[in-house]
């Protein structure tokens, strides 16, 4: 059985396929900058996009990605009916909920909490990539979806 107790709590980006490294870490920022809502969860968050062509695809192919570097999350991933928004659910064990508060509502302008969380095993064009390309803030639309 395996467990999240036993992994770190970093992004291990050496996971991905070398071939695919650097258009998920450029590509991930791009996907969540077009999310629409955040909901809060007891264990994570859940966050929602349109339905549009090709959006589903998009958010299996950074989970597909981001499973093999992060495999202490919880992925879900739920289409209303109807044509209805998409919802990307993020949960974890102890500790996932407080990551994803780092990576999507704080700007992480240290450097080494940066190294400690996204692991590039040294590879110094995807240090360069990580530190030039962050995850979008996403407290406005936390914001947004609390107060409507």
């Amino acid at each position: 059985m395996n467990t999240n107790a036993d992994q770190a709590l970093a992004c291990d980006l050496t996971a991905i396929p070398s071939d695919v490294r650097e258009e998920h870490v450029i590509t991930a920022p791009q996907l969540f900058a077009l999310a629409q809502e955040v909901q809060e969860l007891p264990n994570g968050f859940a966050i929602r996009f349109l339905n549009e062509p090709g959006r589903f695809m998009a958010i299996a192919k950074f989970i597909e990605n981001e499973r093999l570097c992060c495999p202490f999350f919880n992925f879900g991933l739920e289409l209303e009916p109807n044509s209805g928004p998409l919802w990307l659910r993020l949960t974890g064990g102890e500790g996932v909920k407080e990551i994803l508060q780092t990576t999507l509502f704080e700007s992480i302008e240290d450097k080494n909490a940066l190294k400690q969380l996204i692991q590039t095993g040294g590879d110094a064009r995807l240090d360069e990539v990580v530190a030039q390309t962050q995850l979008p803030l996403l407290k406005g639309v936390l914001n947004k979806a609390a107060s409507s």
